[in-house]
């Protein structure tokens, strides 16, 4: 197999593709291409690959470089793994969203809708490179929102897609804190639907035995919160209890089991409790503090790269791989990732059992065939077929429901270059409607990226008076 990664310096790779390397063959006799246009991070992102113990085990070529037709040429699968667009614009979006009464986010949000536009015209000429290269290959779209470009490939291109979320696995981790532990349960069996960051658990099992009766034992009113890894940081423990708190309040309220407690699906169940509590945590920064942050994200990332070279030149022993990623997730094993589990399905190891956004296709009822919809499917080889037959719970299919039109609409108007389908779909996302307030965002939101969005889109402003 030859699996080609865009946006290959990304450091999630690492992990990713330790477990790939894992089941030897995947990649036996096959290759790992790089793609990316910084050389550099794509160099040493190859270079780390080839130190890991899971190399060392199989007969695997690794190469890089920045050449788009190169990277895709007899590819079996490609990855693209990236964030559309600056890092100033998209901030300058978050401070936009909260003047205006909405939250931020890289998805399912206005601002996240923003980098659907800036996303596209790279996704749309990777498959249209892949139409000519590679024209059998899986597509997966990890760059945000990934159902606006899985529907985008699907729909307007002869390219099949998946938009795959690292979320994939949270849920494994989340149930096992509802249970009482903070780890990884694997043997979950778990079936969802819904919108990538606020799908459904519709069916699940733990050890062949319903969960939801362990569930409601377990989630009364003396539940507290497990004892946490120290390796996730003081950051990351806080937004485990909040989130985790957070899905065990939904589920006792609504009946509902969030698939993956990513912020957004949290948000749209307590949109103004959220909206009040992000104002609190980032209020309005002056131009200076502003431009300050800016300059700490950027040399966050730079220090970032500097501290993943400095171990190229090292001698990394099996003591050091063993336990780097107690220290360092970048260095972790990613255990059951999404992009290593379709890696495993599309080679025809076995069938794989996984949830991505793509058209419904009957898949689950009430809904289009051709809305994008996150939910559990199997894929083996070239073929894909939806896991069952599902059914979104009343309480929440409304919301569902509007963001999966919302994401839909936002595809459509980026297939057709439709300046006026794009206004009908930014007034659609389904937190104030149609309002003055959401105008108002969706014309500044234009301003911001009025530089890295197709100009086409620019004549939108016309449609939000």
């Amino acid at each position: 197999m030859k699996a080609t990664f865009i946006g290959g310096g990304s450091h999630r790779l690492l992990g990713i593709l330790r477990e790939a390397m894992a089941e030897r063959r995947i990649f036996e006799g096959g290759e790992i291409y790089l793609h990316d246009l910084n050389l550099a991070r794509a160099e040493a992102m190859g270079r780390m690959l080839m130190k890991t113990p899971e190399f060392a085990k199989i007969r695997c070529r690794i190469r890089w470089g920045n050449e788009l037709d190169t990277a895709l040429e007899n590819a079996d699968l490609v990855g693209v793994i990236l964030m559309a667009g600056s890092v100033l614009s998209f901030r300058l979006g978050d401070e936009a969203s909260r003047r205006h009464g909405f939250l931020s986010s890289d998805n399912i949000s206005p601002n996240g809708a923003f980098l659907a536009l800036k996303g596209a015209p790279i996704l749309m000429k990777i498959a249209r490179r892949m139409e000519k290269l590679c024209p059998e290959a899986w597509l997966l779209d990890f760059a945000n929102p990934v159902a606006v470009h899985s529907g985008l490939i699907n729909h307007y291109t002869r390219i099949r897609a998946l938009g795959v979320c690292a979320g994939f696995t949270n849920h494994q981790w989340d149930i096992a804190r509802l249970l009482g532990k903070d780890e990884q349960a694997l043997d979950l069996d778990v079936q969802s639907a819904g919108v990538n960051h606020m799908s459904v658990v519709i069916k699940a099992s733990r050890g062949g035995k319903d969960l939801f009766p362990l569930l409601d034992r377990c989630l009364g009113e003396r539940w507290k919160m497990p004892r946490l890894q120290s390796y996730w940081g003081p950051d990351g423990q806080a937004n485990i209890r909040n989130s985790v708190t957070r899905l065990r309040d939904i589920y006792r309220q609504y009946g509902v089991l969030l698939f993956s407690t990513e912020p957004e699906g949290l948000w749209h169940l307590r949109y103004e409790e959220a909206l009040a509590e992000d104002r609190r945590k980032h209020p309005p920064l002056a131009p200076a503090a502003f431009k300050a942050k800016i300059a700490r994200e950027l040399q966050a990332r730079r220090a970032a790269d500097e501290d993943f070279q400095s171990w190229l030149d090292r001698d990394l022993d099996a003591a050091f791989w063993a336990g780097r990623g107690e220290q360092d997730l970048t260095f972790r094993h990613a255990t059951h990732d999404i992009f290593a589990t379709i890696l495993k399905g599309a080679a025809g190891i076995r069938p794989v059992r996984i949830a991505t956004s793509r058209p419904n296709e009957g898949a689950v009822a009430g809904f289009k065939d051709r809305t994008i919809l996150e939910y559990t499917q199997v894929l083996h080889k070239n073929t894909i077929r939806t896991a069952g037959q599902y059914e979104i719970p009343d309480v929440i299919h409304g919301v569902i429901g509007a963001l999966a039109t919302h994401q839909t609409l936002l595809a459509d108007a980026l297939g057709a270059n439709d300046p006026r389908l794009l206004a009908h779909a930014l007034l659609a996302f389904p937190v104030h409607p149609y309002s003055d307030s959401l105008r108002a965002l969706c014309r500044d939101l234009l301003t911001i990226n009025a530089k890295e969005i197709p100009p086409v889109f620019r004549k939108t402003r016309d449609y939000l008076r």
